[in-house]
């Protein structure tokens, strides 16, 4: 059902792009797309039970030839059933696997923590997030550093190496 949402959507916005450069082209313009096309102020939507799941948005969306990724330009994610709401710079959605990751600095922000990461992998099927670089987990009396991060959709998190907490009281 996700796929063939978002396959829908794809179809009408290349059909939409399309008529825009026929009706540039018919009145003299030359408006060309050599590497790709591109959306600004884009929104995707997660339903699950007919409730919202999680929303991601983002300033541009730059879709390459031939590909069913699309690199995003200051994004922001909210899921909304965790109350959890992630910013970062950059970073790549793929249409088929419909999975989220990103090379640049992260943070999320929950209602008692911050987390900051330096990049993410988010495969929103299985829920599950990872990262392999710095982790910086800040909340209610207590900070957590590591390096490597894995979560799944209980809401275990591990972080794998080089872990320091401190707990204030």
């Amino acid at each position: 059902m996700k796929r063939i949402f978002l396959i829908g959507i794809s179809v009408i916005l290349c059909g939409i792009l399309i008529a825009m450069l026929r009706d540039s082209d018919e009145m003299g313009g030359g408006v060309k797309v050599e590497d790709g096309s591109f959306i600004e102020d884009l929104r995707i939507l997660h339903r699950k039970n007919g409730t919202i799941d999680w929303t991601l948005t983002a300033n541009r969306a730059d879709f390459l030839n031939n590909s069913e990724k699309a690199v995003l330009k200051d994004i922001r994610m909210q899921i909304q059933k965790d109350g959890v709401s992630l910013v970062a710079d950059g970073g790549t959605y793929d249409l088929a696997t419909q999975s989220f990751a990103t090379d640049d600095m992260v943070q999320a922000e929950g209602d008692d923590y911050t987390i900051r990461a330096d990049s993410i992998r988010y495969e929103i099927s299985s829920g599950t997030i990872k990262t392999d670089g710095t982790i910086h987990v800040e909340g209610k009396g207590f900070t957590i550093q590591g390096k490597g991060l894995r979560a799944d959709k209980n809401q275990k998190i591990e972080i794998l190496n080089d872990v320091k907490a401190t707990f204030q009281k």
